[in-house]
């Protein structure tokens, strides 16, 4: 599916709204759990990272798998799928990120002794993780390759998301936007736009997709608005969003 946005939900209500790349709903369903973070899946379905569960579902609502931790002190916090292959991001009792297959079983974890609020897939058998004032970059295996630390520790990297060879990270704090770096981290533009955000997801037109309390926007990576959706209900909270497109090659 695609050309969707999936934007997660709490608050009054709770689940998951499926959108058109001009915000506009196609559809919608409830669930009973509150969702830290949600990625899209290639197969007209989405995971969903909530407390010590990992949910599978297609995007009509079917439950396809729910992964229960057993140990109730863990707390998934942010998830990302790439090809065969679903990242989520951990802590409460322990802290890190797990890698696993599309049945949801594991293949690996690393513990990195962190908070992480949001996880992306890169291109290279890696993840970026947002964390505080920090980006990391680090291997699937757990070897760390960079630590981006922002000089100001009054800032925090609410989540992450990487297209191609550009990482985009949304931030709040003493200043809230996004920035855009390459790969190696380096900052090559930033837009502060005065909106605390949820979680960040690349669009397919140089765009990006924001979740800020009851607002879901648009932005050109300028920083640039193209559309606020503002929910009329102000105690619905987006708490995740993610999007699927084709890439034209």
């Amino acid at each position: 599916m695609n050309n969707r946005v999936f934007a997660s939900y709490s608050g009054s209500q709770r689940g998951v709204t499926v959108r058109d790349l001009d915000l506009n709903q196609l559809s919608y369903f409830g669930d009973d759990f509150i969702i830290n973070g949600i990625s899209a899946g290639v197969n007209d379905d989405v995971f969903f990272a909530a407390k010590n569960h990992i949910f599978h579902y297609k995007t009509d609502g079917t439950l396809i798998k729910d992964m229960t931790f057993p140990i109730e002190s863990i707390n998934y916090t942010g998830i990302t799928v790439s090809g065969n292959k679903v990242f989520a991001s951990y802590n409460g009792s322990q802290l890190g990120f797990t890698v696993r297959d599309y049945d949801l079983n594991q293949l690996s974890y690393v513990n990195t002794g962190f908070d992480i609020n949001g996880i992306a897939a890169g291109i290279n058998d890696d993840v970026f993780l947002a964390s505080g004032n920090h980006i990391y970059h680090y291997k699937t295996n757990g070897t760390l390759i960079k630590d981006m630390t922002f000089p100001i520790n009054t800032i925090n990297y609410t989540d992450v998301t990487v297209i191609g060879n550009s990482v985009y990270a949304s931030y709040n704090g003493s200043q809230q936007g996004f920035t855009i770096r390459n790969y190696d981290l380096d900052q090559l533009s930033y837009a502060n736009i005065g909106h605390d955000i949820n979680s960040i997801a690349a669009g397919p037109d140089n765009d990006l997709y924001l979740a800020s309390a009851n607002h879901l926007f648009n932005y050109k990576t300028d920083g640039s608005l193209i559309k606020d959706m503002n929910f009329p209900i102000d105690t619905i909270n987006y708490t995740g969003v993610s999007v699927t497109f084709a890439i034209i090659t």
